[in-house]
């Protein structure tokens, strides 16, 4: 059975796609991967304030029967990409999206199990519309790891756009 322990370990090992990301060209760092896409600066820098976000904001929240309002999924967005082309550098990015996911990370393994399944409201929903499952921490974070894999696959795309253009 798949277990918090194993949920919180396949989110932490998204540290390690971050880390191979050091090696990236910085030019092609801050290249958006496609026409009116982000950048992969962009991207990261948008899990960074994401994982700050559940950290400071949702996860404090999450317990039975709460009934939780989230921030603006497009407000967040815009903070993360404007702070990604701010001029700060491809290593700062990196390194902070490492430090909110060991943060976060270390936060979820002080969780009980009762903790991880506690069900609540979400922007008034008991059932998240994507999964069909109630609103817990534990859906809530699988939710995110599905997330980290649909940009890493969009990185990777782009890098072997680049590989094959090379």
């Amino acid at each position: 059975m798949y277990k918090p322990e194993d949920l919180i370990n396949d989110f932490e090992a998204f540290n390690g796609y971050v880390n191979s990301l050091k090696t990236m060209e910085e030019t092609h760092f801050f290249e958006p991967i496609a026409e009116g896409k982000w950048s992969v600066a962009e991207i990261i820098s948008h899990i960074s304030f994401w994982d700050k976000y559940i950290r400071e904001e949702m996860l404090p929240q999450m317990k039975r029967d709460a009934v939780i309002e989230s921030i603006d999924i497009e407000e967040l967005n815009k903070l993360a990409a404007s702070y990604a082309l701010s001029g700060v550098s491809q290593q700062h990015l990196l390194d902070k999206q490492l430090e909110e996911r060991t943060q976060l990370v270390s936060d979820l393994r002080r969780k009980s199990e009762e903790e991880f399944f506690a069900t609540y409201t979400l922007n008034g929903e008991e059932v998240d519309e994507y999964s069909g499952y109630p609103h817990s921490i534990f859906n809530y974070i699988a939710a995110f790891i599905w997330h980290d894999n649909h940009h890493s696959k969009q990185i990777d795309g782009f890098l072997e756009e680049k590989a094959r253009k090379n």
